[in-house]
């Protein structure tokens, strides 16, 4: 009995899994089109853009990142950079100056002793910043020179806020390339949304908007005590408060490349503080619908061991199984193909199974465990 109640549930919640996935795959394909029938271009009328960069402790990894901005081919007097101090205790606020003398398009500013964290890091940026469009990235990140150009067309047909893609170029070891691949499927869901005309999901290493729109959302205020989300609570504002146009650039020059976690802790860190948000939404249809596919990964690590209770239940088993990974493998695979990303179908069987019980793991830590970054140790309040 235990087994059926189980499997009939488990074929409802699969239902939804797939039907999400099939809207997801929607939505790429939609974008795809879209990029089909666009060039890589560039805005036709350049806007005033300040970038900004939060740093803490990136001395590893910071000269990479200013390099390439540095390379931008954007007209120098139509473009800053004002890269945000966050009490590092490394080289970083040095790597900046030398870059500052080299480069007068780059300025350092460091935040006071009552700022601290990535929201007040950004929040100190703007309030520092000439550019009409606020552009934020990631300091182990490298852009392509026309990085700035392709991502900032969309602004020129009337957006007020604009996402792009985030990979993980790093694949030398197994780990590194798993973790590109869970990556790449948090991305193409984010465009999947954009897509099918729900944004809800974005990256704040590729991310911009209008200073006009962060002013009129009052910054970070209404989530200062939430210690993620700087880039989608904005987003979710802009759109659903301020009745702003969202777009998500595809074009291969406003792709966005990053590097890989090192170790399994520093990964299961990073994921932690991101899913920290989830049951912060002020959209609670969105947030009920996270706790409905956290009820599915929930039923997906337990069917294994109901499985072994009969042959039935080993057969219903596989056949969930086999679902979630055709329903995967669909929007997996368009998300690679629309930004160009290498995949592995080994691997990426290899991690179906471990798929359900990562998702369990980092989702109630997120919601119930204290979390780390850059030495801090935080709790959302």
């Amino acid at each position: 009995m235990i087994p059926y109640i189980f499997f009939t549930l488990f074929a409802a919640l699969t239902a939804v899994y797939m039907l999400f996935l099939f809207r997801m795959r929607a939505g790429l394909r939609f974008l795809a089109a879209r990029s089909r029938e666009e060039t890589d271009g560039v805005a036709a009328s350049l806007p005033s853009v300040t970038v900004l960069l939060p740093v803490r402790d990136e001395e590893a990894v910071l000269p990479h990142c200013l390099a390439s901005l540095s390379a931008q081919e954007y007209p120098a007097a139509q473009l800053e950079v004002l890269v945000v101090d966050d009490h590092s205790s490394d080289r970083s606020a040095d790597i900046v100056r030398t870059r500052a003398e080299e480069d007068s398009r780059f300025q350092l500013l460091s935040c006071g002793e009552e700022e601290e964290g990535k929201k007040a890091a950004l929040t100190r940026g703007v309030s520092a910043a000439r550019g009409e469009i606020i552009v934020t990235t990631d300091a182990d990140c490298r852009h392509d020179t026309q990085w700035l150009r392709t991502l900032l067309q969309p602004f020129a047909d009337g957006a007020d806020v604009v996402a792009g893609p985030v990979v993980i170029d790093t694949r030398a070891r197994l780990f590194a390339r798993l973790q590109a691949m869970e990556f790449l499927g948090l991305v193409g869901v984010g465009a999947g949304f954009f897509g099918i005309g729900y944004p809800r999901m974005c990256n704040a290493a590729n991310f911009a908007y209008r200073r006009s729109c962060f002013e009129a959302a009052g910054g970070y205020e209404a989530n200062r005590g939430i210690h993620s989300g700087d880039d989608e609570f904005l987003l979710h504002d802009i759109v659903y408060r301020q009745e702003g146009k969202a777009e998500f650039v595809t074009a291969p020059g406003a792709l966005v490349r990053t590097g890989a976690q090192q170790t399994m802790r520093a990964f299961l860190r990073q994921r932690v503080r991101w899913a920290s948000k989830g049951s912060r939404y002020e959209d609670r249809r969105f947030v009920s619908f996270l706790v409905l596919l956290f009820v599915y990964f929930l039923f997906a690590a337990a069917a294994p061991v109901v499985s072994v209770t009969s042959t039935a239940a080993a057969l219903a088993g596989i056949v969930f199984l086999l679902l979630k990974i055709l329903a995967d493998a669909r929007v997996l695979f368009a998300a690679a193909a629309l930004f160009r990303q290498p995949l592995r179908i080994g691997e990426f069987l290899a991690a179906e199974f471990l798929h359900a019980y990562y998702i369990v793991v980092v989702s109630i830590l997120g919601q119930f465990g204290v979390f780390s970054w850059k030495n801090r140790s935080m709790r959302n309040v």
